[in-house]
């Protein structure tokens, strides 16, 4: 059996949660929250919305993703949940959440690491080895 690239595997969560989850919690915010904003499929000049427009117009639809990432997030261990929620979904930064736990800032990131691990696998963003 193919051993899972934990390393890859954590890199990949990070980067789906710090960059493409923000565009779509984004996206699906505006969707309940813009009651002036620009109906969908009016042309913009670009940028964030924009182009999650374009991935929802090839089937990922942003409400569809957040809910997807909130159902992974129950599954998991609640300590790592909560940690992946106030990072990524919350915006707290890794020093102030090193405070609230007790642990070091280096210690708080390996246990991030641990959590990003157990939401790629959940997620399906596995790197096989």
């Amino acid at each position: 059996m193919i051993p899972i690239d934990e390393k890859a595997t954590i890199k990949k969560a990070r980067q789906f949660l710090a960059n493409d989850f923000q565009q779509f919690k984004a996206l699906a915010l505006s969707r309940y929250n813009m009651p002036s904003g620009m109906p969908s499929g009016v042309a913009v000049s670009g940028g964030m919305i924009d182009t999650m427009e374009k991935k929802q117009v090839k089937g990922l639809d942003a409400v569809a993703v957040v809910d997807a990432v909130r159902d992974a997030l129950e599954k998991m261990r609640p300590d790592n949940a909560k940690l992946i929620e106030l990072k990524y979904i919350n915006g707290v930064r890794v020093v102030d959440i090193a405070c609230r736990i007790g642990y070091s800032e280096r210690g708080t990131y390996k246990l991030i690491n641990q959590a990003l691990l157990e939401f790629g696998m959940l997620y399906g963003l596995i790197v096989w080895g």
